[in-house]
């Protein structure tokens, strides 16, 4: 039987074959190396971490070049009115306030004056307990007098702190305004490497600063507010409350 000889064709292409295995196991290896020094490369570079940053007093990003509101007009609040209110809504006097004084005295007398018709001897002796009611009293009138003017008196500290706490309020909103443009602006320069962070944080305390007086101001009209209301009639407390908010708003 004749052997199975191979192809001539077959050692022709052989040496081309080998080569061309050669080759696409040169560029497997290239492959993998280069992704080896790729992920290499990637794992050595740092983190790109953002330098710290001091945050606003109120922790927004506001543009310093923001127009700043202008000050705002003071209220119109009548003094004059608003006390006459409150006085007027006290609560209702007291109808009478007597005053009445205690006078004791004794007597003694002789037979002389004595009724026979007395075989006890009583009549002799006589004890007494009086009380005396002045038509007029001037110690309660001037008690009186002395309770209203310290209601007055009160009513218009009261209008006195409220009007205080109002004006303050402006103020202290303007230079909350103010500040807090100049803390912006100083972020920026300092993020920028233009100014020390000492400058920002100088602006931080004073935007606080303002806030606090802020709070102050508003702490002290809620106080007056009450007061005046404090002092009228439940009946007509309510109105009056109504009124002295829209006053202040």
């Amino acid at each position: 039987m004749p052997r199975n000889r191979p192809d001539p064709d077959f050692w022709q292409w052989l040496p081309l074959a080998a080569l061309n295995l050669l080759l696409a196991m040169a560029v497997l290896i290239f492959v993998v190396v280069i992704s080896v020094a790729v992920s290499t490369t990637q794992a050595a570079e740092a983190p790109a971490i953002p330098p710290y940053q001091i945050p606003t007093f109120d922790g927004s990003n506001r543009d310093f070049r923001a127009p700043i509101p202008p000050m705002s007009p003071a209220p119109e609040v009548d003094g004059d009115a608003i006390f006459r209110m409150v006085v007027n809504c006290f609560p209702e006097r007291v109808a009478w306030g007597l005053e009445v004084d205690a006078v004791a005295g004794s007597r003694w007398v002789d037979d002389s004056g004595i009724s026979t018709f007395d075989t006890s001897g009583l009549a002799r002796h006589y004890v007494g307990i009086v009380a005396k009611m002045p038509l007029y009293s001037a110690t309660e009138i001037n008690r009186e007098r002395q309770t209203e003017y310290q209601r007055r008196e009160q009513v218009a500290k009261n209008i006195k702190a409220l009007l205080s706490g109002l004006a303050d309020r402006r103020r202290a909103q303007r230079e909350l305004g103010l500040y807090s443009s100049l803390e912006a602006r100083s972020q920026k320069r300092v993020a920028l490497g233009l100014a020390e962070a000492t400058e920002q944080v100088g602006y931080l305390e004073k935007v606080a600063q303002a806030q606090s007086k802020l709070d102050d101001a508003n702490a002290q009209i809620e106080g007056a507010r009450l007061a005046l209301v404090g002092q009228c009639r439940d009946e007509v407390a309510n109105e009056v409350n109504s009124y002295l908010k829209e006053v202040i708003r």
